[in-house]
């Protein structure tokens, strides 16, 4: 169909779902669901679709998933992009609401509709595509919309109301790839009975990236950083604001980067040296390292890992037997890496299960050249702390450490 031809055709379209035929009564509303479905999978370059109903809090949320053709062509994703935008427009029936809207080529998809004109979704959807074709395991693009949180750094009895008034003006990603899919729309102000699905007028949000490598790439960084390199060969419209998440940067390791481009090879390699320093422990379940380098940011990085040396300790002994552990060795190890990256930093490691206290978890970091932590292993975070004095000094001494970091400010 011709590029020219395809406003006409979606307001024609538009125009019968709404408003029905003179001669005839009123569509149901089921009709034009079904039409909209209809007239989506007869356009060139689309292998089919799906309308899902998840319910969300008593209502029926509609999400589209359109299946494109693996020989899509440039022109034919701009116009099926186009036409998927147009669903929150088509007439659901009560306690229905319009969802998300997603693309799918192959092993990857694509639901960033939140852009402010349709040359900027063409620009953003070819750049998926191109993207799906360097070789990685998958690409998915989508909209990422940050919270205003306290973020990466948790406020403690040790953390000034000062500091925690300043983290809470920082934004970060809700544990985005920890958990859950990162990036999904965040619902503005808009009420259940309207669409919070992607529209073309919305006001622009950023962008979140993922690409999934491998099994075969995540032990060959060779390989890894060939394919980066691909990546960064081609032409990105770009995004206000975003991230970039990298599954597989080494075995069990995430790297999550907050920019809107694609992360240098400096920052790459930063998240497998810290993931390098956990090589020893044998029971590691994963590694994930977000990268932050905003004037407010910093790097956090959320370990778990199950030692049997913790099996089963008592709260009392838990200190005592963490300290037997690689992982505890690691840590100490982990502390100088993240203080000569020259950032603000968290860490949050996460391990066995305790009698009687849930599970093991041991919280520290550094803001502004204080050292915080969690009261609850006050041994362990002396040591820790001590640890970073040294990184600064060499010495261990506490009190010179707290001078340098004084002259710092």
């Amino acid at each position: 169909m011709p590029r020219s031809a395809l406003p006409v055709f979606i307001a024609a379209v538009m125009m019968t779902m709404l408003a029905g035929c003179a001669s005839g009564p009123f569509p149901s509303v089921q009709t034009a669901l079904e039409s909209f479905n209809q007239t989506l999978r007869s356009l060139p370059g689309v292998e089919g679709s799906s309308l899902d109903r998840p319910p969300v809090d008593g209502a029926v949320k509609v999400d589209l998933v359109v299946t494109l053709a693996e020989e899509v062509t440039e022109e034919e994703l701009a116009d099926i992009g186009d036409y998927a935008s147009t669903f929150p427009t088509v007439q659901l029936d009560q306690g229905q609401w319009a969802g998300t809207v997603e693309l799918r080529l192959a092993g990857s998809a694509y639901s960033y509709f939140d852009l402010t004109t349709p040359e900027s979704l063409h620009a953003q959807l070819g750049y998926w595509r191109e993207l799906t074709a360097v070789g990685f395991e998958s690409i998915s693009t989508r909209t990422y919309s940050a919270p205003v949180t306290a973020g990466m750094f948790d406020v403690t009895d040790q953390v000034s109301a000062e500091t925690a008034d300043g983290l809470a003006s920082q934004g970060t990603e809700a544990q985005p790839s920890l958990t859950a899919a990162p990036g999904e729309p965040a619902p503005a102000t808009v009420s259940p009975t309207e669409s919070s699905a992607p529209s073309l007028s919305a006001a622009a949000r950023g962008r979140l990236v993922v690409i999934e490598l491998s099994s075969e790439e995540r032990g060959d960084s060779e390989r890894t950083m060939q394919l980066l390199e691909t990546a960064r060969s081609l032409h990105d419209p770009g995004a206000a604001t975003g991230e970039w998440d990298l599954m597989g940067l080494a075995p069990f390791t995430t790297g999550q980067f907050v920019q809107s481009e694609l992360p240098t090879a400096e920052q790459i390699e930063f998240v497998r040296e810290t993931s390098a320093v956990f090589d020893e422990s044998e029971q590691l379940a994963s590694v994930h390292v977000r990268v932050d380098d905003s004037a407010l940011g910093g790097t956090q990085v959320n370990v778990t890992a199950f030692d049997d040396t913790m099996q089963g300790v008592k709260a009392g002994e838990a200190a005592k037997a963490f300290r037997e552990t690689a992982e505890w060795q690691e840590l100490l190890a982990l502390v100088p890496e993240l203080q000569n990256a020259n950032r603000d930093f968290s860490v949050n490691f996460v391990g066995n299960n305790l009698t009687g206290l849930g599970v093991f978890e041991l919280k520290f970091g550094v803001r502004d050249c204080e050292f915080w932590s969690g009261s609850q292993w006050p041994d362990l975070t002396r040591e820790l702390q001590l640890a970073w004095a040294s990184s600064l000094h060499g010495t261990g001494a506490l009190t010179m450490a707290e001078q340098v970091c004084a002259d710092q400010r």
